[in-house]
């Protein structure tokens, strides 16, 4: 039987294709590392059936990779239909893994994460090709969840808990629970152990399983679990929710043609009116996309900034 504080061994038993290692570091809080024992998922459109290049797509792991498999399969399927090209897709272990893919021009397109998007622009230009709108709104938060037996009620109460993000650049998944942290003149050492994920539903999993107290998570994919009746969102609650955060984009790499870029901007913002893309939008709980707004990432930025001062 595992224990909830953690030692040097290992912790199987989790989630099929991840394991935790737990790691020692004498007068600090433990830090645990979820991985994935597996290579990023590709798919591909069958290319026979075109003459160009594949545009090649890259999803952030803000799902597990079967998760976004099937919940951006399609989409990437109607995009290379409507270009007429074939579409290689490739989820990544990490936001980081997506913008060094972006950097080094081996992704075309990518779904990132809204933190992730603020580190990539730091160092190399993206361009937002377009936004989801999600209940009408292209914002999103941060939820900090525990299990409902649980006595918190906020962030302060969670001293000496474990806490699972789910990745570094994870805006929601880690970055405003720093910046929370930072409010109360604490770090990360405030946790008796931290773990990161991967991925917002394996964070769920995570706190309902009692392999952490809580953990911050993307409250649109809380909710989406919520209403598809997930067995491990059902067994928590919100104790926090951050203010409202520009929601995680659609980019591509600057030097991708303009008219490619272009092209996948009118399929994009135009899809809810067509019956395919309408079923698709449905599927992955957005009701369609959007141009972004002046100032739609200015609290993000705050935020992002604020943490990486020198």
């Amino acid at each position: 039987m595992i224990k909830r504080h953690y030692s040097s061994a290992v912790l199987l038993g989790l989630l099929t294709i991840v394991s935790f290692c737990a790691c020692k570091d004498s007068g600090h809080a433990k830090k645990v590392k979820l991985r994935a024992a597996a290579e990023p998922v590709v798919a591909e459109t069958a290319a026979g059936a075109y003459e160009k290049p594949p545009l090649r797509i890259s999803i952030a792991a803000m799902l597990s990779p079967k998760s976004s498999l099937v919940t951006y399969g399609e989409l990437a399927q109607y995009l290379g239909k409507r270009l007429n090209s074939p579409v290689k897709i490739a989820f990544t272990k990490k936001y980081a893994e997506t913008n060094d893919s972006l950097r080094n021009s081996g992704s075309d397109i990518a779904f990132v994460c809204t933190g992730a998007y603020l580190a990539a622009i730091e160092t190399f230009p993206l361009d937002i090709i377009a936004v989801p709108v999600v209940n009408g709104e292209t914002v999103y938060n941060s939820v900090i969840v525990t299990g409902k037996s649980s006595a918190a009620r906020s962030l302060v109460d969670l001293k000496g808990k474990t806490f699972a993000f789910t990745d570094e650049f994870s805006l929601t998944g880690h970055l405003y629970v720093q910046a929370r942290l930072a409010e109360l003149k604490q770090t990360s050492s405030f946790f008796s152990g931290t773990v990161y994920t991967g991925s917002h539903d394996k964070s769920v999993k995570a706190v309902a399983e009692g392999f952490a107290d809580a953990a911050s998570v993307d409250n649109l994919v809380f909710q989406a679990l919520l209403r598809q009746g997930d067995f491990y969102a059902k067994q928590l609650k919100i104790i926090e929710k951050s203010p409202p955060f520009g929601i995680p984009p659609v980019v591509a790499r600057h030097a991708l043609p303009a008219e490619v870029k272009d092209r996948a901007r009118a399929i994009l913002l135009a899809m809810h009116k067509d019956a395919d893309g309408a079923r698709i939008l449905k599927a992955i709980s957005i009701e369609r996309f959007a141009a972004p707004e002046p100032g739609l990432y200015s609290y993000a930025e705050q935020v992002y900034k604020g943490l990486n001062k020198k």
